[in-house]
């Protein structure tokens, strides 16, 4: 029996019970999208979706989402900022001629400074037909105006820590809404103008377009506000070293209760966790958390241990049982219901894990570690649907560590509204 089985049954879960949202957002499959329809550009250093935008690139993003790259380059630069490089002048000149952006100065665009959540907003807005002249929003609340209108769903946009990553995620979605005044979604808009390849766009207006089912059909999550989910791993998970093959190194048995209240955004959770392993006497740990007022507090069977998080992280945790955001979507689709007693089946795969559900990871992390790094053969979510609300999800994670640790842990989780 190595060390690092004894540790992991002895105590390492106790790294997994205290931390919050481990995995950080990653929208590279967004992105990825984007630039497969010629609407995101990479850097020197890939997408740097690690980094803030910059003004300029925000004004180009943009202009190709207004699908007006051609017009913008064909316009000679006579606006009255001095400080531009010339592949910016093209999109700054659009944006300045039709009213979309102002410089930080009267000859100052300032490209090079970050563009906040707030900025980019108003830019998506703008994009979607919204405008403050027609009194639909004000700059100054444009970030609230964004999450009205589904630009920015709370749990993916961090608007205090605002990257490119998030820019890849927002601008991905705006592709799936509507215009103001119009009946398809902005990228069926930029296929009609041919400002994107109609082959490439089908490909995501079948996707938007089952995804508007999903919402719609799954729309009375959206109507609860208290509520609680039972879970646990389905018939306990058993790790194993070298693969699938391999031997059971580890398993572990969880029952968890997470109760939710979205009037207050507070949540607390009740969980068992046991981990048997050969020839080590099985390790039971009772966790309690709690979140309020941006904090955290845990305890496992002793005193309360208190951490932040963010407004991101908070959104996550009160988002990660329902709807599942556009931009961590790979695939979706509905089956066929008549072999189960619900009204639809909603399968959904991920490309990467999301940040959504780390909390829910936090029993595997507990017991092989940090899942950072790992590589994820499948990631799969199935939703079973009933009068609008989803009854049932479970989330299957096929991974292997860095180490050679395999799993594919189930995560079945139920949803006890008490009524």
């Amino acid at each position: 029996m190595n060390k690092w089985l004894r540790l992991a049954c002895a105590g390492a879960l106790v790294a997994g019970t205290l931390s919050v949202c481990a995995l950080a957002a990653d929208f590279s499959a967004s992105a990825e999208h984007l630039n497969d329809l010629g609407l995101f550009q990479g850097t020197g250093n890939g997408y740097a979706l690690d980094r803030a935008p910059t003004r300029a690139e925000a004004a180009a993003m943009l202009v190709r989402l207004l699908g007006a790259e051609d017009a913008a380059q064909e316009l000679v630069y006579d606006a009255p900022f001095i400080d531009l490089a010339n592949w910016q002048k093209p999109y700054v000149q659009y944006l300045y001629e039709n009213g979309l952006a102002n410089g930080t100065s009267a000859t100052m665009f300032s490209p090079e400074q970050p563009c906040t959540a707030q900025m980019y907003a108003a830019f998506l807005l703008r994009a979607l037909g919204y405008n403050e002249a027609d009194g639909d929003f004000t700059y100054a609340q444009a970030v609230a105006a964004a999450q009205e209108h589904g630009v920015y769903d709370p749990a993916v946009i961090d608007t205090s820590d605002f990257l490119r990553d998030d820019v890849a995620a927002a601008s991905y979605t705006a592709l799936s809404l509507t215009p103001k005044g119009e009946e398809g979604t902005l990228l069926d808009r930029l296929a009609a103008d041919g400002a994107v390849d109609a082959e490439a766009a089908a490909r995501y207006q079948e996707l938007f377009n089952t995804y508007a089912e999903y919402r719609e059909d799954t729309a009375g999550m959206d109507e609860l506000t208290v509520f609680s989910i039972s879970s646990e791993y389905l018939g306990g998970a058993g790790f194993v070293r070298g693969g699938a093959d391999g031997e059971t190194v580890l398993a572990m048995q969880t029952q968890e209760t997470m109760a939710f209240d979205r009037t207050t955004d507070t949540m607390q959770a009740n969980r068992v966790l046991t981990l048997s392993a050969p020839d080590v006497e099985d390790t039971t740990m009772i966790a309690e958390s709690e979140m309020a007022d941006g904090v955290m507090r845990r305890r496992l069977g002793g005193d309360w241990a208190e951490q932040p998080v963010t407004a991101a992280e908070q959104a996550r945790l009160m988002a990660a049982y329902g709807p599942v955001p556009l931009a961590y979507i790979e695939s979706i689709d509905k089956g066929d219901h008549a072999d189960y007693p619900y009204d639809s089946r909603w399968t959904i795969s991920f490309d990467s894990l999301p940040a959504l559900y780390s909390e829910l990871m936090w029993p595997v992390e507990s017991a092989v570690g940090s899942l950072d790094g790992a590589e994820f053969h499948a990631l799969i979510l199935v939703q079973n649907v009933e009068d609008n609300r989803i009854m049932t999800q479970g989330l299957t994670v096929e991974f292997t560590t860095p180490d050679d640790i395999y799993g594919q842990p189930v995560l079945v989780s139920r949803l006890n509204t008490g009524n």
